[in-house]
């Protein structure tokens, strides 16, 4: 949003305007362009850089264009960010700036009307449409509904055009601006108005405002030194300064209140569109901020680092009248310090971020599956080399253990994961080739995806499991499971400026699946044999939707999510017959023919608008080695144990191993 000068010689009506503008006027998938609508809040050069040393500190989206590998330039350079200081979303209400109707369309007529389906969009408007609606006492409120849903229709052009993912703020709180106290101030004293603000200034200035309680206290203060820098007798200082507290609380409010109608009708009108909308309340965050400014490395929320009456575009360290007594939220009357540019960046990446580290739960649903299949394929070795007789029934039990390493091409990125799993089984010999079971299984399961994202799961699984052996050397096992999961305490932690928030929550999951497997034996000897193995695998998991227990404005709600497995495995095998021990070894190659990526989706719960996030595409074909053995205890009781590890995986190695015992009767 642009500055206004004293020697502007634009009408006092929009000048009053413009002094009410609001301030500011990684990834699992890769974005080929950051393309950036608005105003002065993102406006990178084509009109100004208004935060001040702008020339050295990167404005928000210049930071969240650095995390996604692109370098963001103004659109006068070539560039692809189009926002425009002063600009409006609709012409009506400041017809001396374009709107961002404008830089849509100037895009748009770049591309022959299709967006970047790869590209990362941000549309952000409308701190200026509030200060000029609300010189219309009458019609503020129209004229704000009639902007918010201009602004959502802009937004639905650039989808229906083809825009893949559109981040859309929403406006913050004009009324917090320290525009407020200069209008106040130089609309009641405007023959000592620079003393004045500058008497207020320093009030303003000169303290910490560690709550949302002392920055009200503080702004009255200044307020009365503003009053009392003009010299006037206490009979005439003490109504006048009352005055001008009525006057700031009121506008404050009434500020606050055409705010909130904006962003209630630009975020339904973004509901009603559909869409990848990435919807984040920055106007929740700054009041989160004001209550307590210290946890995010800001000690000053009331104040400004520039001069009064310059803007943040021409402000540096080294400009006359410059403060740097506080780490403060605001540059100048209307725009927010590079500190603030930072933690709304951070911000706008952790809520982008959240269904993509969300999709590492499907993980554990696997993990539950892996671990019990594991347990039954020894169970199936240990019956092949040695057979139970017809009529016996077997019982068996075992631990399975399971550690994964995620890389940084999975969803969450860089991380590890612990799973252990306890089965208990029987099985009948139904004749002296056909064999059927069942299994139970319990699951205690510690997902570390991240440093940023982790949960705990616990799950039952039961399966059903038949092996026949066909003709001499052949065998056919085959094996049904289901499953359900808990996932308690999932934390999503994120960095906030000099703060680290984080958002709970839990939710549940199932999975079904069902394996094929089949092999041939060829003697080699009394004591070895080997041969080719066959198998398919399908596995489907899904895992419930859920909400952050919190109402803060990082709290997101994920979707229902879903995940589809069907891999194919060729392998060849050794088995070993010794008189106190059967190894074995097995070496197969993997390939998935199912999804090979992840996707959920979601918002923020303080919105209605949704967006979806998908995984790098994962590994399709890898390698896995088995090595295990039989061990006979007695001649009714046995022990066994193996242990397998993934080879080829770029997403992550799984190293799993299991022991048990069975007996039979």
């Amino acid at each position: 949003m642009p500055d206004i000068k004293k020697s502007d010689g634009r009408p006092k009506a929009v000048a009053l305007a413009v002094a009410m503008m609001l301030w500011g006027g990684s990834p699992a998938q890769a974005y080929d362009a950051v393309y950036v609508f608005g105003d002065s809040l993102s406006d990178s050069g084509n009109i100004g850089r208004f935060t001040y040393n702008g020339s050295s500190v990167p404005l928000y989206d210049e930071i969240l264009a650095q995390r996604a590998g692109q370098t963001l330039t103004p659109s006068q350079s070539g560039g692809t960010n189009y926002a425009t200081g002063g600009a409006t979303a609709i012409p009506e209400l400041d017809p001396y700036f374009n709107t961002t109707g404008d830089q849509v369309s100037q895009y748009l007529s770049q591309t022959g009307g299709r967006a970047d389906s790869n590209g990362l969009y941000i549309h952000w408007v409308g701190g200026n449409d509030l200060a000029a609606a609300a010189l219309s006492i009458d019609t503020a409120a129209a004229l704000a509904s009639a902007s918010a849903t201009s602004a959502a229709g802009q937004v639905q052009a650039l989808i229906n055009a083809g825009a893949g993912t559109v981040i859309v703020p929403t406006v913050p709180n004009i009324g917090l601006t320290p525009a407020i106290v200069e209008l106040v101030v130089s609309a009641a004293l405007p023959a000592n108005a620079d003393a004045a603000l500058q008497a207020a200034f320093n009030v303003l200035n000169g303290q910490g405002t560690v709550d949302t309680a002392a920055r009200l206290a503080t702004i009255h203060q200044a307020l009365a030194a503003a009053v009392q820098s003009t010299g006037a007798p206490d009979a005439v200082a003490q109504p006048l300064t009352q005055t001008l507290i009525g006057a700031y609380d009121q506008l404050a409010a009434a500020a606050g209140t055409l705010t909130a109608v904006y962003n209630q009708t630009e975020d339904a009108a973004l509901a009603a569109t559909g869409g990848n909308i990435v919807r984040v309340d920055v106007d929740g965050l700054l009041n989160e901020v004001i209550i307590d400014p210290a946890v995010y490395g800001l000690t000053n929320t009331a104040g400004m680092a520039c001069p009064p009456g310059l803007t943040a575009a021409l402000c540096n360290a080294s400009t006359p009248g410059f403060s740097s007594a506080q780490a403060f939220l605001f540059a100048d009357r209307l725009h927010p310090s590079p500190q603030t540019h930072a933690l709304i960046a951070d911000y706008i990446q952790s809520v982008l971020d959240g269904p993509a580290q969300a999709v590492a739960l499907n993980q554990a649903t696997l993990a539950l599956g892996r671990n019990a299949q594991g347990i039954l394929d020894s169970r199936y070795q240990q019956l092949r080399t040695t057979p139970n007789p017809q009529g016996s029934l077997g019982m068996f039990g075992g631990y399975m253990g399971q550690h994964m390493e995620y890389s940084a091409n999975t969803a969450a990125g860089d991380g590890n994961a612990t799973s252990h799993n306890v089965s208990l089984g029987m099985d009948y010999q139904v004749t002296d080739n056909w064999l059927v079971g069942a299994m139970l299984a319990g699951a205690d399961d510690r997902q570390r995806p991240s440093s940023r994202y982790n949960y705990n799961a616990r799950g039952w699984l039961l399966s059903a499991y038949s092996s026949v052996n066909v003709l001499e050397n052949g065998w056919l096992n085959a094996d049904v499971h289901w499953a359900t999961v808990n996932f308690d305490d999932i934390n999503r932690s994120m960095r906030l400026g000099g703060a680290t928030r984080r958002e709970e929550g839990d939710t549940d999951g199932k999975q079904v699946g069902a394996r094929l497997t089949a092999g041939w034996d060829f003697p080699v000897a009394s004591w070895l044999t080997t041969g080719p193995m066959a198998q398919f695998a399908w596995d489907y998991s899904s895992v419930d939707g859920y909400s952050e227990k919190s109402r803060r404005s990082t709290a997101m709600r994920f979707d229902d999510q879903t995940y589809h497995s069907q891999v194919g495995a060729l392998g060849w095998r050794l088995d070993g017959r010794f008189d106190r021990i059967n190894p074995y070894a097995e070496l197969s190659y993997q390939h998935q023919f199912g999804d090979d990526v992840y996707r959920a989706g979601g918002g923020i719960k303080s919105t209605q608008t949704h967006f979806a996030r998908t995984s790098a595409t994962q590994d399709t074909n890898w390698v896995d080695v088995t090595v295990g053995a039989n061990l006979p205890l007695t001649d009714n009781v046995a022990a066994f144990a193996a242990v397998s590890q993934t080879g080829g995986l770029s997403s992550g190695e799984q190293f799993m191993y299991n022991l048990g015992v069975s007996a039979r009767f």
